[in-house]
C-alpha cells in the first residue's frame, strides 16, 4: 500500500496544542517538577557570576550552558521555554526518524513523542533529560544518515549531559574499535577531557589535573537511596508512553525485532536499534535501581532520555495494530489517546500547573523571617539542603561565600556566623552519605537550636517520623558565634 502526503496539518496542530498547554502551565507553575529542577535553575542563573557552575558536575556543563543567557535574561520562564524547545525538538526527531523507517504516518511519532505524559511536564521544567533525549536522537539521525563523524561529535558531549552519557560513550568507543575507526576513538572522549582541565582550572588546581573530575564526582558507589523492585521501572512505562499507548509500545518492540530477523539488512537493522536505545536504558537503570548502585531512585524520568525511540516504537505499533484491523483515523484517534486519560487524571487529582509542597512553602515563610530578623546580620551564612530556601532568598548555591557547602566536614567545623537550616526531606537523604546528615549528627557538632514559628508545618511527612524527631519537619540552628 503506497503511503499518504505527509499531512501538514496534524503536525501544525500537534506542534501548536502542545506548545499553549506547555507555555500555559510554564507561567501558572509556582512550583519545580522536583528539587533538582530548582538547582539547575540556579545553577545556571549564577553561572556568569560563578564561572565553576559552567562546569559544575551535579547540573551538567551542557544543560548549564543551554540555560545560562535565558535565565540571565529571562529567569525561571525563559529557561522554561527552552525546554519547550528541547521537547518540541525530540517531537521532529521521532518524526524524521518514522519517516526514514517507512512509516505511512510519521506524525504518530510526533504525537507519541509529545503525548508522553513525563515529557509534557519536563517540558516546562529545568531537568536535564531532555537535553539528553535530544542530544541522543540527533546523534541517531546522524548514524542514520551514515555521517558516523557527526553521530561520533554528538555522542561526545553526552557525559556532559548526563551520566548516562559516559555508558553511551563506552559502548559506541567499543563498537569503533572494532571497526577500527581510529579518528572517532580519538575524538569521543576530547569534551570530556577539555571538561575536566576547565573543572581543574575554575575549581581546585591544587588536586592533579588528570583526576579533577573524579575527584568531583558527588554520588557513592552505593546508593543512599537504597533499592527496589528489578521490575519497578517496567511498571512505570504507562507514566512514559501513556496508559493508552502501552500495548502500540509493546508491539512495536516485536514489530522491530521480528523485522529484522526476517530482512537482516537495511531499515531492519535501524528498526532493530530503535528498538535496542530504550530498552537498554529501561534494563540499565532498572539493574541499577535493583542493586542499590549510582544513587539511582527509579524514577520514572529516567526513560525519558530515549524519548524520541519510546515514540517511533509507539507509532509502529499503532500503524500494525490499524492496518491489520483495518481501522479508520489513525491520527484522530492517536490524538484522543494521548489526551483522554492524562486530561481525566488531573482533572480528578490535579497535578499541573505544579503548586508548591508543604515543605516549599514552610521555606518560603523561614526565607521571610530570615529577611526580615535581624538574625542575618549575625549570621549572614546560610547553610540548607532543600532548594527552596536559595531560591526565596535568590542565594546562588554553588561557590559563594553566603551558602557553605552542605556536607560533613562543613557541618563539624561550624563556622561562626552560619544558619544551618535542616528539613527532613534533603537533610538526612542525598546521592553522597558525605551530604546527608540526621538531626543527632547536627546536634552533637555543637550547633545552637532555635524555636522558630515560621518553621512549623501543618503536618509532618514521613521522612520526619522516621528520624524519631517529634517536632516540625524543618529545624534551625546556628553556630557559636556569630560575627
Amino acid at each position: 500500500m503506497a503511503r499518504p502526503a505527509r499531512a501538514f496539518w496534524p503536525v501544525v496542530a500537534t506542534v501548536v496544542i502542545f506548545s499553549a498547554l506547555s507555555i500555559y502551565c510554564a507561567i501558572r507553575s509556582e512550583g519545580f517538577v522536583n528539587g533538582d529542577a530548582c538547582m539547575h535553575y540556579l545553577s545556571a542563573r549564577f553561572a556568569f557570576s560563578s564561572p565553576q557552575n559552567f562546569v559544575d558536575v551535579w547540573n551538567r556543563p551542557l544543560v548549564v550552558m543551554l540555560d545560562a543567557v535565558p535565565a540571565w535574561l529571562g529567569g525561571r520562564l525563559a529557561v522554561r521555554l527552552v525546554s519547550l524547545l528541547m521537547a518540541l525538538g525530540c517531537g521532529g526527531v521521532a518524526y524524521v526518524l518514522a519517516d526514514r523507517q517507512g512509516v505511512r504516518w510519521p506524525v504518530l511519532a510526533l504525537i507519541f513523542t509529545l503525548g508522553q505524559p513525563i515529557l509534557f511536564v519536563h517540558s516546562f521544567s529545568e531537568m536535564t533529560e531532555l537535553p539528553f533525549a535530544l542530544l541522543l536522537g540527533l546523534a541517531f539521525l546522524a548514524y542514520q544518515r551514515e555521517r558516523l563523524f557527526l553521530a561520533v561529535a554528538l555522542v561526545a558531549w553526552a557525559p556532559l549531559a548526563r551520566p548516562e552519557g559516559f555508558g553511551l560513550v563506552a559502548v559506541l568507543g567499543v563498537a569503533l574499535l572494532l571497526r577500527r575507526r581510529w579518528a572517532g576513538i580519538v575524538l569521543l572522549p576530547i569534551p570530556t577531557v577539555l571538561w575536566n582541565l576547565a573543572g581543574w582550572y575554575l575549581v581546585d588546581s591544587r588536586r592533579p589535573a588528570w583526576r579533577w573530575l573524579i575527584d568531583a564526582w558527588p554520588w557513592a558507589g552505593h546508593s543512599v537511596y537504597g533499592h527496589g523492585q528489578l521490575l519497578a521501572m517496567v511498571g512505570q512505562l504507562p507514566a512514559i508512553v501513556s496508559p493508552m499507548v502501552l500495548p502500540a509500545t509493546l508491539a512495536g518492540i516485536w514489530i522491530c525485532f521480528r523485522t529484522a530477523r526476517k530482512h537482516g539488512e537495511g531499515k531492519p537493522d535501524h528498526l532493530r536499534l530503535i528498538a535496542l536505545v530504550p530498552l537498554l536504558v529501561l534494563i540499565a537503570h532498572s539493574l541499577l535501581y535493583w542493586l542499590g548502585l549510582m544513587a539511582s531512585d527509579g524514577e520514572a524520568r529516567y526513560l525519558l532520555i530515549a524519548a524520541p525511540f519510546w515514540g517511533v516504537l509507539s507509532a509502529l505499533g499503532w500503524e500494525w495494530i490499524f492496518s491489520r484491523l483495518q481501522w479508520s483515523y489513525p491520527v484522530r484517534w492517536a490524538a484522543a489517546a494521548v489526551l483522554v486519560v492524562p486530561i481525566a487524571a488531573n482533572a480528578v487529582r490535579p497535578a499541573v500547573p505544579l503548586q508548591l509542597a508543604d515543605d516549599w512553602k514552610i521555606a518560603r515563610n523561614i526565607a521571610a523571617w530570615y529577611r526580615a530578623n535581624p538574625i542575618h546580620q549575625g549570621y549572614p551564612k546560610v547553610m540548607a539542603a532543600h532548594p527552596a530556601i536559595f531560591y526565596f532568598l535568590d542565594i546562588n548555591p554553588y561557590g559563594s561565600a553566603q551558602a557553605p557547602a552542605w556536607d560533613k566536614p562543613t557541618l563539624r567545623a561550624a563556622r561562626p556566623g552560619t544558619i544551618l537550616l535542616w528539613d527532613a526531606k534533603f537533610g538526612p537523604s542525598n546521592s553522597s552519605a558525605e551530604r546527608a546528615f540526621s538531626l543527632e549528627e547536627v546536634r552533637s557538632a555543637g550547633w545552637i537550636e532555635l524555636d522558630v514559628p515560621a518553621a512549623r508545618g501543618s503536618h509532618e511527612p514521613d521522612t520526619q517520623r522516621k528520624d524519631g524527631d517529634p517536632g516540625s519537619s524543618w529545624k534551625i540552628f546556628v553556630s557559636r558565634a556569630g560575627w
